[in-house]
């Protein structure tokens, strides 16, 4: 049962990778104060050099007098992973699409296959290819970045959420992110423990 272990982790990892590659993975927002955007409309209205008083007075009236509040979503865009690759496809970013399904998940793919390959096989010659082969591929193999970049991407937009009066953006995380987030922790492990697994039996 616990040569088998790492096989299931794999298995799993894989059941997670699907709804991590299809589900909704972040919501950016953006969001303008409408008295902002008004004042700074205002402000454009006035020549360099000269006085704005009598048309910032004009417009704190007309915003006054209207009861003009609230925020006005000006950007909203929700994705999933596979959905944001086919729009850089699709919009001529063929290579930053590329890198990212290459190293982001075939790579990965192709390492802990070829573990687990090792780990099954019983030829030593061939286990010691394969480990070799994994571990070239290992040095490509970005699945924990990508994820990572995600997570900063989030943090950073929701760390400037208030710092302008008029701009607001907003980032939220969905299911996908977690799904995706667990494919990689499960495929981590299990690689992990058939590399240690195999390379104690050559010994």
């Amino acid at each position: 049962m616990a040569k088998l272990f790492p096989i299931i982790l794999f298995l799993l990892s894989i059941v997670f990778l699907v709804p991590g590659l299809t589900k909704p993975l972040m919501t950016i927002e953006a969001k303008i104060d409408k008295k902002e955007m008004i004042h700074i409309g205002a402000g454009l209205l006035v020549a360099p050099g000269k006085s704005g008083g009598f048309i910032q007075g004009m417009v704190e009236s007309l915003v006054k007098d209207m009861g003009i509040d609230g925020e006005l979503t000006v950007f909203t865009s929700t994705r999933s992973l596979l959905a944001t690759m086919r729009e850089l496809l699709s919009n001529g970013h063929l290579l930053v699409g590329v890198l990212i399904g290459l190293f982001g998940l075939v790579i990965p793919l192709i390492k802990i296959t070829l573990v687990t390959w090792a780990f099954l096989t019983k030829s030593i010659e061939r286990q010691r290819k394969l480990l070799g082969v994994s571990g070239v591929l290992g040095k490509w193999s970005m699945s924990d970045v990508f994820l990572m970049a995600i997570l900063v991407t989030f943090l950073a937009i929701n760390a400037n959420e208030y710092a302008d009066e008029a701009l607001k953006m907003h980032a939220q995380l969905h299911e996908g992110f977690y799904y995706f987030a667990m494919y990689c922790l499960l495929a981590i492990v299990a690689g992990q423990m058939m590399e240690r697994q195999t390379a104690v039996n050559k010994k």
